[in-house]
Parts: structure tokens; C-alpha cells; sequence
């Protein structure tokens, strides 16, 4: 009797085990204050033209480390992975940052004169192209294709290397676009949902 008792005493166990592995669903999660930071770093580093400040092999590691753990939900209580730290190191994020870094200045240039803007969604648009030449105006045109065509491809690879949904793009744009609102100058052009230009 006994040997038959320690024979099915696991049975009780793995039903446990089976009912509580059932209600462990995958939870969702955007990582905003990671993309924030990772936004950040990128921002600064563009309007510096400065090298990306590099990561001490350890903290790259534990980095890999936080990622590679999904986030469950178990019960009503929630589990999140914490100190993300997005990778923005893959050649063609890297690619990307060069790319916009080079067009910075010109950029700057029509930002300073009120020709160009900022919009909610992420993206460089133009404000008021009068009294340029067609020179400039061809100019205008040919940086706007070139930054908003890379930005896109920014946002995508940046979800891309760190396993975020490419339906969360969305937020993405919107975190970039802030970051840049709070880092731009006193006079710089914003342009909100309703169509509306304001100056910071």
C-alpha cells in the first residue's frame, strides 16, 4: 500500500503544475523607458556628430540577458523584465545614424529659419517654403525625402533588432518625436495632430 501511495504521489504535482502553466499568458509590453533612452542616445549622438559612446562588455551582456526573458502574466499578478537596454549597435541602425548625421547641419540650417519643422508622427516637414530660391527649394525638398525615408527605416530596424512587434511602430515615432521636442531649441517649429504649427 505504501509503495502505491509514493507510486502516484506525483500525480497531484503535475496536475498542479499543468493547471498553473495554463493560466501563464504572454503579456504584452512595450518597452517605453527603454525606447526613450534609446532615442535619447541616438538623438544626442546625431546633432553631436560624435561617436556612440560604447557599452562595458558586462552591462552588454546582462543587457542580452534581460531580453531574452519574456514578460508573463501569472495570475493577477504581472511580471516584467527590467533594465532593458535596447541595442542600437547593429550595422543597419549604425548605417542609418551616419546617414542622418551628415544632413544634420542642412537641416539646421532651414530649422533655424522656419522652413522646416517637427511633426507628432516622427517625421521632418515643411512649414513655409516662401522667399526661398528654387535652389534651396529643390534643397528642401531632397532633405525632407532623405531624413523622413531614413527615420522610417530607423524606426523599423530599431524594432527589429530588439524584438518589438512592428505594430508598435507607432510609438515609437511618437517617443522619437517627443524626444526631439524636448531637446530642441527655444523658436523651433512643432506641428501637432490637428495641423496646428507652434514654437517651443
Amino acid at each position: 500500500m505504501k509503495r502505491q501511495t509514493v507510486k502516484y504521489f506525483w500525480i497531484p504535482l503535475l496536475v498542479f503544475f499543468v493547471v498553473n502553466c495554463a493560466v501563464i499568458t504572454v503579456n504584452i509590453y512595450f518597452p517605453t523607458e527603454a525606447v526613450e533612452k534609446a532615442a535619447e542616445k541616438i538623438i544626442n549622438e546625431i546633432k553631436s556628430g560624435e561617436e556612440p559612446q560604447t557599452i562595458p562588455e558586462e552591462n552588454k551582456q546582462q543587457s542580452q540577458f534581460w531580453k531574452t526573458i519574456p514578460q508573463y502574466s501569472i495570475g493577477n499578478s504581472t511580471v516584467y523584465a527590467e533594465n532593458i537596454d535596447l541595442n542600437i549597435t547593429t550595422p543597419a541602425i549604425r548605417t542609418i545614424i551616419e546617414r542622418m548625421k551628415t544632413r544634420y547641419q542642412e537641416i539646421v540650417r532651414f530649422n533655424d529659419i522656419g522652413v522646416v519643422g517637427e511633426s507628432y508622427d516622427g517625421t521632418l516637414v515643411i512649414r513655409d517654403m516662401g522667399g526661398l530660391t528654387g535652389e534651396d527649394i529643390r534643397t528642401v525638398k531632397r532633405l525632407l525625402s532623405a531624413e523622413n525615408s531614413d527615420r522610417e527605416m530607423l524606426y523599423k530596424e530599431l524594432a527589429t533588432a530588439n524584438k518589438i512587434s512592428l505594430s508598435e511602430i507607432e510609438k515609437i515615432k511618437t517617443i522619437f518625436a517627443q524626444t526631439r521636442r524636448d531637446k530642441a531649441k527655444v523658436g523651433d517649429w512643432f506641428k501637432d495632430q490637428k495641423g496646428t504649427w507652434s514654437q517651443k
